[in-house]
Formats: structure tokens, C-alpha cells, sequence
């Protein structure tokens, strides 16, 4: 089978769309599939492509086997809507001019959303390449952006709403990311096909066998302290604002360690309010590479998975790898992640933004060891479930089924 993949995220760019379709990419390959990504030149978190790309309207790769095609784009990392608004529209554009062509026949054509605005680009190319088209949506838009009090009404939320329809309507299957999303979009369009393909973790690569003494120091945790860490993007859905002002909270509790590992829009913010609160228990580090993030996830105690407000239907993928690495994560309530946890006794929740009641879970945590290796327990055994090969041999089966035009095989989370 031949499937194109297209989104304006990919590797060697790091973030939770970029690792999902990476993972799965590469497993579907292995399963004797045609992969083909068509992508934009990398250039995420930073606002800027990175060596090797700049100043390059279109370039083919070969990434472990899969055929990358990128596309120029106009970088930003602006919280800005115009500039935003540009960056996206300037890969639509070049993914349909730069990049439809040569493509070839395609039998499955997924289109990633969000950018709600490269959907119609996807759909076009799917068209010309005569693929059944599957509208991928890691997160609802504008739903979660209306949430997130980002969006507020007007032209623009008019005009994703309609996009958002006519992505639904014009694709043969419509997958989100966890049975949550799936029956809110079931709600509101009873008629379409849908489906889940879940974000997942590789539990070889992602375990609490990589956990070091040295690494705790060189976090700066000692072997006494609570490890608290954050790694990844520090974007606006993510909220970030709670962990420094639970920070400031626990002044009192030099056992209580926090680590805040990336990069992205809102970091300098970050450091700023850090410093305005006079916060010592908290230290800011670069991204790290792939490479090194499962022994340091390994060696925290929790891992942070905040957001900005309460989004049924939003699963961070963050907690798949807090739960493989035996680190129990603190979640906001209100999503997917809440359910699990909560259900199964495998991490905390928080109401987002209370950055009182994160910091006292911190403290119940540090307080209560016993409790804290049982959320551990329960978390590895909950990971099994969401094996990025048992995710894989799952989206084989749809991506088959949908091809050969047969039913879809029912989906257990």
C-alpha cells in the first residue's frame, strides 16, 4: 500500500505530532508499506529553519526509509495572529504548488490537523493522487481554541468552522486521537466515519530501567529530593504559568526539585515571572535531544503535563512517556489524560491554572513515598496498553480496511 502523509510538522523537529507520525511512519514501512511525507522545511519551535534547509523552495529526502518532500514555508514563532496566519498559509500554498507534483498514485492519503488551513491543500492532493483521504485531527479545531480563550468569535472562527466541515465531509474517514474526541465529533456529525488512532509510546525506548543517580544530578536532585520535571514546548496551550507560581509556593520545600526543559514562544515569559517571584527551586535547561530524554524522564520522580484550560478530548501524548518511564504525571483535569490516570490510580490531576493545588499535590507526593511508588506501579502496567507497535498493527488494520474499501475493525482504548 501507498501512503502520503501530510503536515506541516515532521522530524528532525521535535514535538508530539512530529514523534506520533515519525513512530508510526517508520513501523508502517516496516510493514512493507510505500511511505511518503509531504512536510514543510523544519523550522518548529525556534521561528527559524534550521542548517541545512534555509534558503530552499523545495527538497527530497530519505529518513529511515521514508520518502520526505518538504516545502518552503514562512517560519514564525510569533504569538501574533498575522504572522502566525502567514506561516501556515505559506506552506499550504507551497505544498500544493512545490510539492503535489510527482507524487504518484497514493491508495491512503492522511492529512494532519491542526492547521485546520491545510486541510483543503490536503484534500486537493489527495484528489490528484486518487488516495481514500483520512483527516488525522490531533486536536479539534476551533473547539480547543475557543477553549483555550485564544479565539473568541468573529470572521475567523466563522471561517474554521467552515473548514472544519467541509474537511469532515469531504474526507472518507475522520480519526482523532482518543474515544473522547471521537464521540464529540460523533455529536455534531452523526453521518461521517470515524475513528481512533491513538498518540502512543515505544516502551523499548521509554523505561524505568534508564534511571541514574547521575542524571538526578545532574537535574540538580539529590537522592532525597522529589524530581518534578517539564520537557518540551512552552507554547500558550500549555499553561506553563502554574508551575512557576506553584514554584514560588514551595519556597519552603528545598526536597521539592522542578526542572522546565525546552523551548518555544513563551519561555522568556517564563524565566521573566520566574525571576519577578524571586523562584530558586525551579531550573531552566535547553531542549535536549531525543536521545537523552527517556533516561531523564527515567530519572524524575513526576512529570508535569499542564495545560491552559480544561479540554475534553485533548490527550497529551506526554503522559504515554511519563507512564512507560514509571513516572507518575500530574495532568489538568478535563482531559483524556484526566480519565486515565484518575480510572486507573496511575498519576494526579489538577484543575488548570491553580497553581495551589498543583503545588499541594507536589507536597502530598513528597510527603507520602508509599503512594508515590504505587502510581508508579499502576502507571507502567497502564503503558503496556499504548505500545507504539500495538498502535501500529491497530492503524495497519484501518488504513487496509479503508483501502480495500471494508469495514473498519472496531477500536478498544
Amino acid at each position: 500500500m501507498r501512503l502520503l502523509i501530510v503536515t506541516q510538522y515532521f522530524p528532525p523537529e521535535a514535538g508530539a505530532p512530529q514523534a506520533r507520525l515519525y513512530e508510526l511512519s517508520t513501523r508502517l514501512r516496516e510493514k512493507g508499506h510505500i511511505i511518503t511525507v509531504l512536510t514543510a522545511m523544519p523550522n518548529h519551535p525556534t521561528g527559524r529553519v534550521f542548517d541545512g534547509y534555509r534558503g530552499k523552495l523545495r527538497l527530497t529526502e530519505e529518513i529511515d526509509g521514508i520518502r520526505v518532500i518538504r516545502t518552503w514555508i514562512y517560519p514564525s514563532k510569533s504569538r501574533k495572529n498575522i504572522p502566525r496566519l502567514l506561516s501556515y498559509m505559506t506552506f499550504v500554498s507551497s505544498s500544493v504548488v512545490l510539492g503535489a507534483w510527482g507524487l504518484g498514485k497514493q491508495d491512503v492519503v492522511l492529512i494532519e490537523s491542526p492547521p485546520l488551513f491545510l486541510v483543503p491543500a490536503g484534500l486537493l492532493i489527495g484528489r490528484l493522487t486518487g488516495g481514500r483521504i483520512i483527516m488525522n485531527c490531533s486536536d479539534i479545531w476551533p473547539d480547543i481554541l475557543l477553549r483555550r480563550g485564544h479565539v473568541t468569535g468573529g470572521l475567523a472562527v466563522e471561517m474554521m468552522l467552515w473548514l472544519e466541515k467541509f474537511g469532515y465531509n469531504h474526507s472518507n474517514l475522520v480519526a482523532l486521537t482518543n474515544p473522547g474526541a471521537m464521540d464529540q465529533i460523533r455529536e455534531r456529525f452523526p453521518r461521517i466515519k470515524t475513528t481512533v488512532i491513538s498518540n502512543g509510546v515505544d516502551t523499548k525506548l521509554f523505561h524505568p530501567g534508564l534511571r541514574s543517580k547521575q542524571v538526578r544530578a545532574e537535574l540538580g536532585a539529590g537522592p532525597g529530593d522529589l524530581l518534578a520535571v517539564y520537557c518540551g514546548l512552552h507554547g500558550l496551550a500549555q499553561g506553563l504559568e502554574v508551575i512557576v507560581n506553584a514554584a514560588a509556593r514551595l519556597k519552603d520545600r528545598p526536597d521539592i526539585k522542578i526542572v522546565m526543559m525546552g523551548d518555544g514562544p513563551t519561555k522568556d515569559d517564563l524565566m521573566t515571572l520566574a525571576g519577578q517571584k524571586d523562584v530558586t527551586n525551579i531550573r531552566f535547561m535547553d531542549r535536549r535531544p531525543k536521545k537523552e530524554m527517556p533516561p531523564i524522564l527515567a530519572s524524575a520522580d513526576l512529570s508535569l503535563v499542564p495545560l491552559d484550560a480544561r479540554l475534553p478530548g485533548t490527550m497529551p501524548s506526554k503522559t504515554y512517556e511519563a507512564l512507560a518511564s514509571k513516572t507518575p504525571p500530574i495532568v489538568a483535569k478535563g482531559c483524556e489524560a484526566d480519565f486515565l490516570v484518575t480510572k486507573y490510580d496511575a498519576g494526579r490531576a489538577y484543575e488548570p491554572r491553580d497553581d495551589a493545588e498543583f503545588a499541594q499535590i507536589l507536597r502530598d507526593l513528597a510527603d507520602n513515598r508509599d503512594e508515590l511508588q504505587r502510581l508508579r506501579e499502576n502507571g507502567h502496567k497502564l503503558a503496556k496498553r499504548f505500545d507504539r507497535d500495538v498502535i501500529a498493527e491497530r492503524t495497519n488494520q484501518i488504513l487496509i480496511a479503508l483501502a480495500e474499501g471494508r469495514e473498519l475493525p472496531e477500536v478498544t482504548w
